[in-house]
């Protein structure tokens, strides 16, 4: 999975700061690199809130993988969130995450979209890798932690 391609500096947040879960949603769907003004956002954001109802994606360790299927995007779409100060996300576990990995896309992209999961929790399996996330300074420390998995 080529995270160089998937992912750019500017649909990375560095520095996220606490709010609810449906605020730290919000804020990747906004980092998600659209076209046009809206883009689709406010479906984005549904489409996420709607699975996060089913099951919360806080996976655990610190960690949450915000994602959902939506015609409103072609192929896949990765925002990432790094935050300083752990943030309350309703996780399986009960604790709460620093890093949060959104992605979205086409109904089509079934396999790629598995792909992209299977990828990021191979990375966040690995503690050097997991922390070379959270403490990242730069989009390209981010991506650069995402692609040596």
């Amino acid at each position: 999975m080529d995270f160089n391609e998937l992912l750019k500096p500017e649909c990375i947040l560095l520095d996220l700061k606490k709010g609810s879960k449906k605020e730290i949603i919000r804020r990747l769907v906004s980092a998600l690199p659209l076209e046009g003004g809206n883009g689709g956002r406010d479906e984005i954001l549904d489409a996420v809130l709607e699975r996060e109802e089913v099951m919360s994606t806080g996976i655990g360790r610190g960690v949450a993988i915000p994602h959902a299927k939506t015609a409103c995007v072609d192929g896949v779409m990765i925002s990432v969130g790094i935050a300083r100060k752990p943030i309350p996300f309703d996780s399986i576990d009960h604790q709460p995450c620093r890093i949060f990995i959104l992605v979205v896309s086409d109904p089509g992209a079934t396999s790629p979209h598995v792909l992209v999961l299977s990828h990021i929790s191979s990375i966040l399996n690995d503690p050097v890798l997991k922390e070379a996330l959270e403490t990242a300074d730069t989009g390209e420390e981010v991506i650069e932690a995402l692609t040596a998995g």
